[in-house]
C-alpha cells in the first residue's frame, strides 16, 4: 500500500480528464445554484436543444458519459472515445503565430518589443500574452473565442494568461496540447474557408 501522497506527475493525462468529468458532475449536483448552472451550461452543449434549465430540471438525464464527453470536447477531441485513442499522442510546440493570421485586425491586439512592456499591459482579466516571432503580443479573449478555445479553461488563470512565461508548466503543457488540437494552421483553415 502506498504512503507517501500522489504528486500530479503520478496522475496520467486520461485519469486528469477523468477526475474533470468527476468534478463537473459533482459541480451539477451542487445544492450552489451557481456552480450546478454552470456545470449544465457545459453539459447542455451535447443535446440540441442546449437548455441548461431543462437539464437542472431533469438531472437524471444527466450521466458519467455525458460528463466524459464534455471533458473530452473540451480538450479538443470528437468524444470520449477520440480523446482515449489519441491522448497519448504528444502534440509538438504549438505555434502562436496560429492565432494571428493576417486577417484577424477586427480584434484589439496590443503588440509589444519587448516581455515587460507585454506584461505591464495584462491587466484586465480577458486579455491573454502570446509570443510572436520576436514580439509579444497581448490579445482580447474574443480572438481566442473566435477560433474555438474555451477561454474559461481554468488552466488560462494557472499560467497567469501568459503564454510567454507561465506559471504553471503543467497547466501549460495541458493548453498546449489543447490549442495543438483545436486551432488549425493557416494553410487548412484557408481550405476550409474553400470547401
Amino acid at each position: 500500500m502506498r504512503t507517501e501522497p500522489i504528486s500530479p506527475k503520478d496522475i496520467s493525462a486520461l485519469d486528469e480528464y477523468k477526475i474533470r468529468a468527476s468534478k463537473l458532475l459533482r459541480d451539477f449536483a451542487s445544492t450552489d445554484k451557481r456552480r450546478a448552472y454552470a456545470a449544465a451550461h457545459r453539459l447542455a452543449s451535447l443535446w440540441p436543444d442546449g437548455n441548461a434549465g431543462e437539464l437542472l430540471a431533469d438531472k437524471a438525464r444527466v450521466q458519467r458519459k455525458h460528463a466524459l464527453a464534455v471533458i473530452a470536447r473540451e480538450m479538443g477531441f470528437r468524444d470520449w472515445q477520440h480523446l482515449t485513442a489519441e491522448a497519448h499522442l504528444e502534440m509538438p510546440a504549438f505555434d502562436t503565430t496560429r492565432l494571428f493570421p493576417p486577417k484577424t485586425s477586427f480584434y484589439l491586439n496590443a503588440w509589444f518589443v519587448t516581455y515587460e512592456e507585454a506584461h505591464a499591459a495584462l491587466t484586465r482579466k480577458d486579455r491573454f500574452l502570446f509570443p510572436y516571432r520576436n514580439q509579444f503580443v497581448v490579445c482580447e479573449a474574443g480572438l481566442l473565442k473566435s477560433l474555438g478555445i474555451d477561454v474559461r479553461d481554468p488552466d488560462w488563470a494557472l499560467i497567469g494568461c501568459d503564454w510567454a512565461r507561465p506559471l504553471d508548466r503543467q497547466a501549460h503543457y495541458r493548453l498546449n496540447q489543447k490549442l495543438a488540437r483545436i486551432v488549425p494552421p493557416l494553410e487548412a483553415r484557408r481550405a476550409l474557408k474553400r470547401v
